[in-house]
């Protein structure tokens, strides 16, 4: 008998000890915290997208969320297009950020945040974000959605766009990685000439 109550006495501790969460309980820590992240993603064995965040958090539901981020995605183009495994994309110097050179098919998105799911391949950036193409496109917006499925990008809080010989606003837009097609939505304000960053 005193076993018994000894096994259930431990048993209650041990409860008591270690609440169990519930299912999507916001107050349970994320599964893992990084710091200093390098990500690669592939599709099948084809290396589809690699990048790096200053934190990222990963949850056993698949969800991730990533600060600082900066995401190369290589489309359909062949992966000798992608930098070499283990170096770098080429940088150079602008001002405070270093600018990457995007490979061709390539498509660069940076933003201060990053919260999307590995399971559903969808994404939200927000804060300052940036996509860049290697034709040498620059978009920003304060906030965009990502569908990796469908590899289309599209954001309501309006946006800018700088080309080479083009400056374009409008209020929405979408965007297709593989093609670099854009279209705009709402008030549309469209200036052709050199563009100013």
């Amino acid at each position: 008998m005193p076993r018994t109550v000894l096994f259930s006495s431990l048993f209650c501790l041990l409860a008591a000890c270690s609440p169990r969460q519930a299912p999507g309980d916001a107050s349970a820590p994320p599964a893992v915290v990084m710091h200093g992240v390098r990500l690669r993603s592939f599709d099948g064995s084809t290396l589809s997208m690699t990048g790096q965040a200053e934190r990222a958090t990963y949850d056993r539901n698949g969800d991730i969320t990533a600060s600082k981020a900066t995401l190369l995605m290589l489309g359909r183009s062949p992966l000798a297009d992608a930098p070499p495994a283990g170096k770098k994309a080429r940088t150079k110097d602008e001002g405070a950020q270093a600018q990457v050179q995007v490979p061709p098919g390539g498509t660069l998105v940076r933003a201060n945040l990053m919260e999307g799911n590995l399971g559903t391949r969808q994404m939200v950036a927000s804060g300052d974000v940036e996509v860049r193409t290697a034709s040498g496109m620059v978009a920003r917006s304060p906030r965009a959605t990502y569908d990796g499925v469908q590899q289309t990008a599209r954001g309501t809080e309006g946006v800018q766009v700088d080309g080479p010989e083009y400056h374009v606003q409008a209020d929405a837009f979408s965007l297709s990685f593989p093609d670099e097609s854009f279209a705009f939505e709402g008030s549309v304000r469209t200036v052709l000439g050199a563009a100013h960053d």
